[in-house]
């Protein structure tokens, strides 16, 4: 008797242990504060800002677009509009930092950059003449849009990413800039609230 117990056991136990194998886990499941898709995303991220690197070590004029790696999966207008987002916001990068320095420009929760005058309300920011507040914005909007395009082509070229992955995309984004952030400058919390980087925010 207590054989055929013991036998009895030993097939439930398997029996149960093979429903388990068979049990997925969900998509979406978060790795250190990070979805599996934001951590593979980053990676890109990372991989394209090693790019920018050496392209500004390499190089000073626009026709180093073509060291730009690209999907051959895609069509030519798209890793043309890619190319010239990447090496645009590389240009751009040093002036965007002066500007987060100076409190002009910050970096919002939804991965794009916010212009400070319009956040800040308690008079903060010395006055610039029109034309320097047209071109920061200007500069915002370059910056914004190079990074949307990216994004878009981070999904464009994945294919198992669709549109519906944006808001896990530009999760991944807002991560990776915060990441990037130096001493004094701007930043959105999730919670929407504004506050200046430190090391101690780390």
């Amino acid at each position: 008797m207590q054989k055929i117990i013991f036998i009895l056991s030993i097939f439930i136990f398997i029996n149960s242990c093979s429903k388990l194998i068979l049990v997925e886990e969900p998509q979406m499941r978060v790795l250190g504060g990070k979805t599996l898709i934001e951590a593979q995303v980053l990676g890109r991220y990372r991989q394209i800002d090693e790019a920018a690197y050496q392209l500004s070590v390499l190089t000073t004029g626009y026709d180093s677009v073509s060291l730009v790696s690209v999907d051959t999966n895609m069509s030519v207008e798209e890793n043309n509009r890619y190319k010239t987002a990447i090496i645009r916001s590389m240009y751009n990068e040093d002036e965007v930092t002066d500007y987060k320095l100076s409190h002009y420009i910050g970096e919002n929760n939804k991965g794009y950059l916010s212009y400070m005058k319009d956040v800040l309300t308690n008079g903060q920011l010395k006055e610039y003449s029109k034309s320097r507040n047209d071109h920061i914005k200007t500069l915002i909007d370059q910056e914004n849009l190079d990074r949307e395009t990216v994004a878009q082509y981070l999904i464009l070229s994945d294919e198992k990413l669709t549109m519906a992955n944006i808001a896990q995309i530009e999760s991944a984004l807002y991560k990776r800039n915060i990441e990037r952030l130096e001493n004094d400058m701007y930043y959105q919390l999730p919670n929407n609230e504004w506050i200046i980087y430190t090391n101690d925010n780390k």
